[in-house]
């Protein structure tokens, strides 16, 4: 009788033991997925909130003059246009101008009619490409948001 208390206590105390060393493993990972998935969709959540629409494009001499507006919900920082991109290509050429640089092709913009350091809902920026030459061609201008968000249109010279 006493073997089979002795032999009883020692399998569960070890199962207790194997439980505890199976949570103790487990639960830090469902954690760190937990962190992962939340992070995952507070960065959709922040696509589907932006969106933008190029409203115009007029090209003149070697610069490109573009007006987007902000359609989406979200407020876009001003300080992150350094990490948006411009792509003009046509079927004989192709730029990808730099932003605020000192050679050319270049782009900077203005916010037309908003204020503060945020792109809001709403509000339009105009961009001004500079080119070292713009032949007559059909071009599409393409421009994409530092989180991948992207508007493009298509103009002629």
């Amino acid at each position: 009788m006493s073997n089979e208390v002795i032999t009883t206590s020692i399998l569960v105390i070890a199962s207790v033991v194997a439980v505890v060393a199976l949570v103790s493993a487990v639960v830090p990972s469902v954690n760190e997925l937990s962190r992962s998935y939340t992070s995952v969709a507070d960065e959709m959540g922040t696509e589907v909130r932006t969106d933008v629409d190029i409203i115009f494009i007029s090209a003149q001499g070697n610069n490109v003059s573009v007006w987007i507006k902000n359609v989406g919900s979200s407020r876009i920082p001003l300080s992150y246009f350094g990490m948006s991109d411009i792509f003009i290509t046509s079927s004989s050429n192709y730029w990808h101008p730099d932003f605020e640089s000192t050679s050319n092709p270049a782009w900077n913009y203005t916010l037309e009619n908003g204020d503060g350091n945020t792109w809001d809902s709403g509000e339009t920026i105009k961009t001004i490409i500079e080119l070292d030459n713009l032949p007559s061609d059909t071009y599409k201008l393409n421009f994409i948001l530092y989180n991948g968000v992207s508007g493009s249109d298509i103009f002629s010279k």
